[in-house]
């Protein structure tokens, strides 16, 4: 179990990772475009399609990381109220619903990534982005997630002595 965990942690990081370079490029793009508009009188002609992908990326590829660091919204004012075994039932039934909700996610966005990349299908931009890699991220960033819920679902099944996994998914 603890390989297992080290493998699902290891992808939440690198997504982590990744998620913080977009931020960087984010910021660096915007910055170059915003001195070359006020006050050299150009344009990249790139910065909002790209500023697009990158906040996609930030966006999925983010996504793991913040529900294991408890990072996601929660309703603390309900959810304090419970202890114990009210507790775990909640998290049980919160982590299933979203282990089907992402399984239903994962597959149907794996099928239009598929699709597009056979399609050939590309950007109207100039640069004709080949439209399947910005929706890789997204897929990479889902199924990211989904191992992180699986994880805190069979975590939450272990005995205590067994669950090493700092918190709960709520």
């Amino acid at each position: 179990m603890q390989q297992i965990r080290r493998v699902v942690r290891s992808l939440s990081n690198l997504g982590v990772v990744i998620s913080g370079i977009a931020v960087l490029f984010m910021t660096l793009l915007i910055t170059i475009e915003v001195i070359g508009r006020r006050v050299l009188g150009f344009s990249t002609l790139i910065a909002d399609e790209f500023s697009g992908y990158l906040l996609v990326v930030i966006t999925f590829m983010g996504s793991a990381y913040t529900l294991r660091s408890q990072g996601f919204t929660r309703m603390d004012a309900i959810y304090n109220k419970f202890k114990g075994k009210g507790r775990w039932v909640i998290d049980v039934v919160f982590s299933l619903v979203s282990l089907v909700f992402l399984l239903i996610i994962d597959y149907w966005l794996w099928v239009h990534i598929l699709s597009t990349y056979r399609s050939s299908m590309k950007s109207i931009s100039i640069l004709q982005t080949p439209l399947y890699l910005p929706k890789l991220f997204m897929g990479v960033g889902i199924t990211f997630l989904l191992l992180e819920v699986l994880l805190e679902i069979v975590t939450l099944f272990l005995p205590a002595k067994a669950n090493h996994s700092g918190g709960t998914l709520s």
